[in-house]
């Protein structure tokens, strides 16, 4: 039976890795302590706050299959919050929905947790290296004391689902030059501001569009389905904004974005009680890559994610069941 490694444990590797299971060897590699990749939650003493994707989607035929065991279960629902679209200096005014928004219950994170289970999963292991041995491929880890590592055994094939620069970096100087030189991404970063308090916000919305050089996205997390009730405000930054500002002091970027808050709402914002910066280096793709998925048959990579096609969860998962569904004919 081949040994496949997948590296990343978002929902495109624990999708791929519950796919090729019954036909395969698999180990998942996660650099972090958790899974989930952008489908992520954070939690401050009682404050919960889904920090990454915010909700997700369903327009194709397949993924709607996926989630309709998982909406009866109750571990999907759909989220239906008063939605606004806000400006500096003028009238804030509805947004329609005009097609379902999910997210997963009780935390973003736990769609992918179900995934997981049962699983073999190696945490906290970053793959900064593959080497080719006449076995197959040996798995180099390296932490950040420097300290490199060799994974036991090697593997017949190696899989990446980690954001495009990740991938690039592990497999490109592998991959056939012509698979290498098709296999090309743009993605864009933002910044996560995530702020408790004590009491509700006077706000008239529980989730908000903002038209601002700074700010994307604004929500009251505690309005998703079975959150914890404790008020979690969450903003994303616009991707240009972050990207001007990746290198600046992380307090000096809360101050600016609090800042850029409050001008919008036209009130300042009580003290929190709690708060917290995330940086997502690799948010949102600009452009996406040429194919669906990444196969190269003669060197046994491949990768797969979502800026194969989009930045939508639900296209995370069409790339890894693509994949998937050629490899199932190929092992």
């Amino acid at each position: 039976m081949n040994r496949i490694a997948i590296i990343g444990a978002g929902i495109a590797g624990l999708t791929l890795a519950r796919r090729l299971a019954p036909h395969a060897e698999i180990t998942v590699f996660e650099k972090s302590r958790g899974v989930g990749g952008r489908m992520a939650t954070r939690r401050l003493d009682e404050f919960e706050f889904d920090h990454g994707a915010q909700f997700f989607t369903a327009r194709s035929d397949a993924f709607q299959a996926f989630l309709k065991p998982l909406i009866n279960q109750g571990l999907v629902q759909q989220w239906q919050p008063r939605v606004m679209t806000l400006a500096e200096g003028e009238k804030p005014y509805r947004r329609d929905w005009f097609e379902p928004h999910y997210v997963a219950v009780p935390t973003m994170t736990a769609l992918c947790k179900t995934l997981a289970e049962n699983l073999p999963m190696a945490m906290n292991t970053r793959i900064d290296k593959l080497v080719s041995t006449a076995e197959g491929w040996a798995l180099v880890v390296d932490n950040d004391a420097g300290d490199a590592r060799t994974i036991d055994g090697h593997f017949d094939w190696v899989i990446s689902t980690a954001p495009y620069p990740q991938t690039a970096a592990l497999l490109s100087s592998h991959l056939a030059s012509t698979i290498a030189e098709r296999t090309t991404a743009a993605l864009s970063p933002c910044y996560t501001l995530m702020l408790g308090f004590d009491n509700p916000l006077p706000l008239t919305f529980q989730a908000a569009r903002l038209k601002h050089p700074a700010i994307d996205w604004l929500t009251l997390n505690n309005s998703k389905p079975g959150r914890s009730p404790s008020t979690s405000l969450v903003m994303h930054s616009t991707p240009h904004w972050a990207q001007q500002h990746l290198d600046e002091d992380r307090d000096m970027v809360q101050a600016q974005l609090v800042e850029a808050l409050e001008s919008v709402l036209g009130n300042p914002l009580p003290t929190p009680a709690t708060s917290a910066l995330h940086c997502w280096r690799y948010a949102r793709v600009e452009q996406a890559s040429e194919d669906d998925f990444v196969i190269d048959l003669d060197n046994r990579l491949a990768a797969c994610g979502d800026w194969c096609i989009d930045q939508r969860v639900e296209a995370a998962w069409q790339s890894a069941s693509r994949l998937a569904d050629h490899l199932e004919t190929a092992l």
